[in-house]
């Protein structure tokens, strides 16, 4: 009955199942191609007839078995080996589960077309192909009952029609019910969401328009209904996953169709535009945000005058290394053609403006105080410098002079537009505290002077007391010597060797504390260790002798030399030895014993270890023993060890104070450089 029936059709009708082979195949396709029926079921379609396109045959099955159909022009042969030209048209039909079954062909040859229906068929293939190629999602659509329910409304008395709509929102929904889906070209289908063109094409439009945009439905009405050519707007779709879309919608009304109530709907994806939009304004947004409400005074600058005049001016020659090699008035020049654009409140508020107005003036206004400042900024921009930064003064609108440290960069982007932003951060409050510390230092500085001048009197009285003090009982000892009733004159003779001695090195150390106050470098010699340490403690003598304190020297083997002054390092091994003297007396310490020992320390270090076997040092202040001033004995002035400090440290060594191993007595030290490591530069 099927076969009955397609035989009756005037066209070529085939169908075929999905691998190709041919199941149906009616009379015209017979006198179409030259094969009989009984010839071609179950044969591969394109085989049979060699079917070609300008596409590849599998592309564009591969789009059938997508969207469902399509139609098309393709070359084929008949059975006697004629070149025939088809137009051909290729629907997939599916089960009631949706399932592809197979495809119905309808054809007819184009060469057995009249002038007049090639001519036709080839307006309306372009027209499809237009259809098909735009990039805009394209609906032909049926508004013939919309049409008759305006006539309706308007033979019912309506004369208002946007009202009507307005106030009728469920006849705009009945309007959109009403309209027809005639056909839909390939990029509705993608758009939209569907998988195949008959969930559209066949259906109405109401549900792609949500409640928010079923205005824009109404209005197209209206312009219509105006006798108007199009209609267009922005507004929000729906997909048919629900999903909202922004397009741009366009209704027109072609004059060949208005007859037929077809009009054409052109709805272009704007989603991605409409994002790049809003973020473009939110970003806009959080920059006013941050302009407005950075606590930095920030202003805008058209900078076209000035990036033309650098261009003209540099365009044929170098850029100056040398802020001078630019000329001044040309800076002028573009101060006074440079304008603000823009500043925020902080800027106000610095430049003492009392309106934003005020300040969109030529910046010639603020630099009248520096504008060498400018010329630097234009050197570094003309050089290649990311920015430009430095500490300046600039002018307020009131005539105050104003410290800021003023800021720019040079980012092509804004240097494009023309435009720049400047910055300035208020530091008048940080110069002026800049200023009273400079002015409280110098008052330090000059109490320091002061007070050196204290300490090195206390200096000089505790270091030539020593000598003094020897001279005073070398002479005693002179006098009683000879006061006896045989002058013992050797003795005498030695006595006053002695007073010499001391003399000349009472005369050494005020010499070393005068060049210490002119800042006179001391003049270091090679020297051994020693023999330095040896001849130190021969001073103490007499000392030694008076408090019976048992005296204890060991040498380092080897030549032990140092760079050093020999009184200055003599003075540190004295005031040790004798702050061990006191501190054994004061403690009653029976015997008393001093060991003074020479050692090396690895191959470049030689250190001097001064032990006593008195109370040692309270932990409680030895962290303090170096400090001036400070001591620990009733009637000391807190020199010696502030001087041992500053001496060894001159020497390039290191002092230190603590206790002996067994923790009875005290343990100082100190380290030098032996002559080998100064020479190799350690």
């Amino acid at each position: 009955m099927v076969d009955d029936i397609a035989d009756l059709i005037a066209e070529s009708l085939i169908v075929r199942d999905l691998r190709g082979h041919v199941t149906l195949w009616n009379r015209a396709s017979e006198s179409l191609y030259g094969f009989s029926s009984a010839a071609a079921l179950g044969r591969s379609l394109h085989e049979l007839l060699g079917t070609r396109h300008l596409f590849p045959m599998a592309d564009i099955e591969a789009r059938l078995l997508a969207v469902g159909s399509w139609e098309g022009e393709v070359g084929r042969h008949g059975a006697d080996g004629r070149d025939l030209s088809v137009e051909v048209r290729w629907t997939l039909r599916r089960d009631v589960g949706g399932m592809p079954v197979d495809i119905v062909e309808t054809g007819r040859n184009i060469a057995a077309l009249t002038a007049l229906e090639q001519e036709t068929r080839l307006a309306a293939h372009r027209y499809r192909n237009l259809f098909q190629a735009m990039a805009a999602a394209f609906w032909e659509m049926d508004f013939s009952r919309v049409r008759m329910m305006i006539g309706g409304l308007m033979a019912s008395g309506v004369t208002d029609l946007p009202r009507y709509m307005a106030d009728n929102p469920d006849w705009v929904v009945e309007a959109m019910r009403a309209v027809h889906v005639v056909d839909v070209n390939d990029k509705v289908i993608s758009l939209f969401g569907a998988s195949r063109r008959d969930e559209i094409v066949g259906g109405h439009v109401a549900w792609c328009f949500p409640p928010q945009s079923r205005h824009v439905f109404a209005e197209s009405l209206i312009a219509a209904a105006r006798r108007q050519d199009r209609y267009a707007t922005e507004t929000t779709l729906t997909r048919l996953d629900g999903r909202f879309i922004d397009v741009l919608f366009t209704v027109c009304w072609p004059e060949e169709h208005k007859g037929r109530g077809h009009v054409l709907v052109g709805v272009i994806d704007i989603t991605e535009r409409k994002q790049a939009e809003e973020e473009t304004r939110r970003s806009e947004r959080r920059y006013r945000e941050l302009f407005d409400h950075m606590p930095v005074a920030l202003g805008q600058l058209d900078m076209r005058y000035m990036n033309s005049q650098l261009a003209a001016r540099y365009a044929n020659q170098p850029p100056p290394r040398n802020e001078m090699d630019i000329d001044l008035n040309f800076i002028q020049d573009i101060l006074r053609s440079t304008k603000a654009i823009e500043v925020n409140p902080e800027a106000q508020r610095l430049f003492r403006a009392r309106r934003r107005e005020d300040m969109l003036i030529p910046i010639e206004r603020f630099w009248r105080t520096r504008p060498e400042t400018v010329r630097r900024t234009v050197l570094a921009r003309l050089n290649g410098e990311p920015g430009y930064s430095e500490e300046t003064k600039v002018d307020a609108l009131d005539g105050t002079q104003i410290d800021v440290l003023y800021t720019v960069a040079f980012p092509p982007s804004t240097w494009e537009r023309g435009t720049n932003i400047v910055a300035f951060i208020d530091i008048g409050d940080r110069i002026a505290a800049l200023a009273r510390v400079e002015q409280m230092q110098a008052e330090l500085a000059h109490a320091g002077r002061v007070a050196m001048l204290g300490e090195m009197a206390a200096s000089i009285a505790h270091e030539v007391n020593q000598p003094l003090a020897a001279i005073a009982t070398s002479g005693a000892a002179c006098l009683r010597w000879l006061n006896r009733a045989e002058p013992d004159l050797g003795e005498v003779r030695e006595l006053a060797g002695r007073v010499v001695s001391d003399a000349q090195r009472a005369a050494g150390i005020i010499a070393r504390v005068r060049d210490m106050a002119a800042n006179r470098r001391a003049d270091h010699v090679p020297l051994n260790l020693n023999e330095l340490v040896e001849e130190a403690t021969h001073f103490l003598r007499h000392e030694f002798q008076a408090r019976q304190v048992e005296l204890h020297f060991s040498p380092v083997s080897g030549p032990a030399l140092v760079s050093a002054d020999r009184i200055q390092l003599q003075q540190v091994v004295v005031n040790l030895a004798v702050n061990a003297l006191q501190a054994m007396a004061e403690a009653k310490i029976s015997p008393p014993r001093l060991s003074i020992a020479v050692m090396a320390v690895g191959a470049i270090w030689l250190r001097v270890v001064v032990e006593d076997n008195g109370p040692g040092l309270d932990p409680a202040t030895s962290p303090r023993l170096f400090e001036s001033f400070f001591t620990t004995k009733r009637e000391g002035l807190g020199i010696g060890l502030a001087v041992c400090r500053s001496i060894v440290e001159a020497h390039g060594g290191s002092i230190e104070a603590g206790n002996r191993a067994d923790g009875r007595g005290a343990r100082f030290t100190f380290t030098l450089p032996s002559v080998k490591a100064a020479t190799s530069g350690i």
